[in-house]
């Protein structure tokens, strides 16, 4: 992913399928913490495709196939 824009991700992942899933307060706390997470070095995986829950967290899947869990309270992902 070139360099992108809090805002801009922001747009991005309010496309995908489940951003409507996502309570208020928490999608401003999922923006946050992947945007934390692809802007932190090289990021390879690509743009976001899809949101799910997995595992009692929220999850984005990337072009590259590769998704991750999201902890929002602790801004980590894994």
């Amino acid at each position: 992913m070139k360099k992108i824009s809090k805002d801009a991700l922001r747009r991005m992942l309010m496309q995908l399928v489940g951003w409507h899933m996502l309570p208020g307060g928490v999608d401003n706390m999922l923006v946050d913490t992947v945007y934390k997470q692809v802007t932190s070095g090289t990021w390879g995986n690509g743009n976001p495709k899809r949101l799910f829950k997995a595992d009692g967290y929220y999850c984005v899947q990337y072009q590259n196939g590769m998704w991750w869990h999201y902890d929002l309270i602790n801004k980590l992902w894994f």
